[in-house]
């Protein structure tokens, strides 16, 4: 991948701009030739955006409220008291871990929050399962591109929906909750082009970085990464 650097005359001295000219000057400027000192490279910002991104753990649904036949059938197929039997998550608001990838007018945000699935009997832990709650959300940034450089804020937790597996409902039935929790994640993205400028001009270092790509871009995938649990 080529890129451009200009000189002080803004003159393109490394790339596919000016090919008439005959002279190379690279970034130092350390070989002796005409076009002087090389501008430096700037960081000039895109885009800055505020999203939010929903974490859900089960489906949004819930059974119930249940009559005193249905407990008695559920009993007897789970093998277990269902009045009996909890479960509730526990969430790592501090090592919340996220992951960005840049396509052409869009950015990719996905991420997940630690928890755990803390499983109760007659209110006794009984098994705690580490999970993670994944959110995700497609940002459209016009004029983005990849190889852009996106810093995204740290995660801010603004409205949470926690309820155990076992409830009641404003009646006092017994409902089964299947959406055990529901968080909204708000940051805030910054997306960024390198480049060099001149007389107010500026000069993206990479001309093709918009061009479309030959095969399907790699969505970066955070779980590979190491939560923040400072």
């Amino acid at each position: 991948m080529r890129k451009n650097f200009y000189d002080r005359n803004n003159n393109d001295v490394e790339g596919v701009g000016n090919h008439h000219h005959k002279h190379y000057c690279n970034h130092c400027c350390k070989y002796d030739c005409s076009c002087g000192r090389v501008e430096d490279v700037v960081d000039r910002v895109i885009c800055r955006k505020e999203i939010q991104k929903t974490a859900e753990f089960l489906l949004p649904v819930s059974v119930g409220p249940l009559n005193t036949g249905l407990i008695a059938t559920l009993t007897t197929f789970l093998g277990v008291d269902l009045e009996a039997l909890n479960a509730e998550v526990e969430p790592n608001y501090t090592g919340i871990v996220q992951e960005i990838t840049v396509l052409k007018d869009k950015v990719i945000n996905l991420g997940y929050i630690p928890a755990s699935l803390n499983i109760t009997l007659l209110g006794a832990p009984v098994i705690s399962l580490p999970i993670r709650i994944f959110f995700q959300e497609h940002t459209d940034v016009k004029g983005v591109c990849p190889g852009d450089i996106v810093y995204e804020s740290d995660p801010k937790v603004e409205a949470v929906l926690n309820e155990p597996l076992i409830g009641t409902d404003a009646n006092g039935g017994l409902v089964v909750n299947l959406l055990l929790f529901k968080a909204i994640v708000r940051t805030n993205l910054t997306v960024i082009r390198r480049g060099v400028e001149r007389n107010g001009h500026f000069y993206d270092m990479d001309e093709n970085r918009c061009a479309p790509s030959a095969m399907p871009v790699p969505i970066n995938s955070p779980q590979m990464l190491t939560p923040n649990t400072a």
